[in-house]
């Protein structure tokens, strides 16, 4: 039980920091090229050509790493650089624009501006140093070049100071300390709420009474398994048990909700213990549950159903010195061809289960014995 709740866990975790990941990827690159976009048509407002020459570039690459992220490829591939490139080359061009427009006002501006885009980009605490080093390098480098007059000194809005050594010094460690500071509160922020995400997805996926998943994660674990469905050559069969407690209206009324609840616990722990790491079940409604097999044929599928029958009878719970018997009844059906929709599948195992039931219970009917049943 213990594992199948950690496996559960596990996945949705996984799933979680996915789509974080991607929208984080997404929304930076999307203000790249904003940010971009505008600061090359302000330069080009002020007849700046070399600036926009460089912008214009930088603006190419950004579109060009906005496309490779929109389409996965490198979310999905999850390289370490997918990161530190783009964020590279954004604090290189912030740095050429603070330098080039020779304001130190704008330095500390567009270097803060540059700490924050290198830091927001990474996904671990610990690269914090690593920000830091490239931040105070970039600077540091940059500000020799325009001390050594290799960039020009450009007037925008006021006179162009030139930086001395020490203003040199002291600008670019207080700018790699910057990225390193914006660096853990930002990776501490994105945790925080990827943490309080996780939190909040498990408990909108999470069936609380009996901790099992809600129909609402079956489904979108069921979409997973169908498109894995359609890419496989093979026939990958998918199999469908839908089980309803028997006589559990009686329970409620005859012993009580608490004793009710008990049973659908107890019901959903042998769920947890009997089925493979690959196998999703779900609280369907009510006291029906629905388990989902994957590459599993009607044999199998029978197997586990039976199994499980087997298990609920024999529960026995003492209420007042009764003995309460419980037992399960299930309807299973595949999904075979790729053309079949999961909801017309559920639907005949919904009917087999109704089978069962008005055959007196406790018992399973299988696709493979009814084939009349749709």
């Amino acid at each position: 039980m213990k594992n199948s709740k950690n496996t559960t866990s596990s996945n949705q975790n996984i799933s979680t920091k996915s789509i974080s990941r991607s929208e984080k990827f997404q929304t930076a690159n999307l203000a790249r090229c904003v940010y971009t976009l505008i600061m090359v048509l302000v330069f080009y407002y002020f007849h700046l050509p070399w600036i926009v020459i460089i912008g214009s570039i930088h603006l190419l690459f950004s579109v060009l790493w906005f496309a490779l992220i929109e389409i996965e490829i490198l979310v999905e591939k999850n390289h370490w650089w997918s990161g530190y490139v783009p964020a590279s080359f954004d604090l290189i061009w912030l740095t050429v624009l603070a330098y080039g427009t020779g304001h130190i006002t704008s330095f500390f501006i567009l270097g803060y501006l540059g700490s924050i885009a290198l830091s927001s980009m990474s996904l671990d605490r610990n690269y914090g140093i690593y920000n830091a080093f490239l931040a105070t390098l970039l600077f540091s480098s940059m500000g020799f070049l325009v001390y050594y007059e290799v960039l020009p000194l450009i007037n925008i809005l006021m006179p162009p100071i030139k930086p001395t050594l020490l203003s040199i010094l002291i600008s670019s460690i207080l700018l790699g300390g910057s990225s390193f500071i914006v660096n853990q509160i930002v990776s501490k922020l994105f945790f925080s709420l990827t943490d309080v995400n996780e939190k909040l997805l498990a408990i909108a996926m999470t069936d609380p009474l009996t901790g099992l998943s809600n129909r609402r994660s079956f489904l979108s674990n069921l979409e997973v398994e169908i498109a894995r469905k359609q890419r496989s050559n093979g026939t990958y069969p998918i199999s469908f048990i839908l089980f309803d407690l028997d006589h559990f209206k009686s329970i409620n009324d005859n012993y009580g909700h608490d004793i009710g609840d008990l049973v659908l616990q107890e019901f959903s722990s042998i769920l947890k213990t009997s089925l493979r790491k690959q196998d999703f079940s779900a609280r369907w409604g009510g006291e029906e549950f629905i388990v989902l097999l994957p590459d599993t044929n009607l044999d199998g599928a029978e197997i586990v159903a039976e199994k499980i029958r087997n298990l609920i009878s024999l529960i026995r719970l003492s209420v007042n010195q009764t003995e309460i018997k419980c037992s399960v009844s299930a309807g299973v059906a595949i999904m075979n061809s790729k053309e079949t929709t999961a909801d017309s599948v559920i639907k005949k195992a919904d009917n087999l289960l109704y089978e069962a039931k008005k055959r007196g219970r406790n018992q399973i009917c299988s696709e493979k014995n009814f084939p009349e049943i749709v």
